[in-house]
């Protein structure tokens, strides 16, 4: 097995594995805690709209991935913060145009169905280095803003009232974190893909929450019940011949499950 680990596509999905294992846990934990769960189920099939599109139109699909997902995050915003329509009910409403969307994109892109299917199941072994430096550079954006606004997001998800009281943008902090949010689903889909990506960002944050700790301590604790259930996925993946994304999402919801049996309340 670890022969397959001196190979460059193989140490590229090892390292692609164990940042979005990090991120999506650690941006799990807000969705979580704000009831954004869905959002984070919706932006990621907004996004496979974009990459079925720029796949027909010949561009590199990732770039539509993260113009779709953005501007269903800031629809998202809007519809929340200013029409007052519930986030559930207007990510419905977003989630079911741009899925079809992306059906008649990959109806009229044949020749690409392929390369698209593999954004919607994951394919960590066709990360490029340009992929994972990208997911690196996300990784990094996402640790300083949690670093920078945390108090302010720890506020926010405390109560609303509480946090404008004490002087929190929380329209700007809601918007940040859509954003944000976007971004990281985006970049972690070509490794886990876009049905399996809200697996991984929920099911190690209730881990984490379950464990229990202060706001910073949960959020840490995301990051690493995540990245140990990718890398074992990943190791249990090469030792068995099965699909990498689904057997890391099969792995953490085992230690979920563990989690859930141990810490009862």
């Amino acid at each position: 097995m670890f022969n397959y680990l001196l190979l460059p596509e193989y140490q590229r999905a090892f390292v692609a594995v164990l940042l979005s294992g990090i991120l999506l846990p650690e941006m799990g934990v807000l969705m979580v805690l704000e009831r954004f769960t869905f959002a984070g189920a919706g932006i990621a099939h907004v996004a496979f709209a974009g990459v079925t599109l720029f796949l027909l139109i010949g561009i590199n699909p990732l770039l539509g991935g993260v113009l779709f997902a953005l501007l269903s995050s800031v629809l998202m915003w809007h519809l929340l913060e200013h029409k007052g329509v519930n986030l559930d009910a207007g990510m419905g409403i977003i989630f079911a145009f741009f899925m079809a969307l992306a059906v008649i994109f990959m109806s009229l892109s044949r020749n690409y169905s392929g390369e698209a299917i593999s954004y919607l199941f994951g394919s960590v072994l066709t990360v490029s280095w340009i992929d994972v430096v990208l997911l690196l550079v996300v990784f990094l954006l996402v640790q300083v803003v949690l670093v920078a606004f945390h108090r302010d997001i720890f506020l926010l998800m405390l109560n609303r009232e509480l946090a404008e009281a004490s002087g929190v943008n929380a329209k700007g902090i809601n918007l940040l974190f859509l954003i944000l949010l976007a971004i990281v689903i985006t970049a972690c889909m070509k490794a886990m893909g876009a049905l399996l990506v809200l697996g991984m960002a929920v099911m190690p944050a209730v881990s984490a929450l379950k464990l229990k700790g202060s706001f910073v301590h949960v959020i840490v604790m995301s990051g690493i019940v995540g990245a140990f259930a990718s890398l074992l996925g990943f190791i249990t993946s090469l030792l068995i011949n099965t699909p990498p994304a689904a057997t890391i999402i099969i792995i953490t919801f085992c230690l979920f499950a563990i989690v859930m049996r141990l810490y009862k309340d």
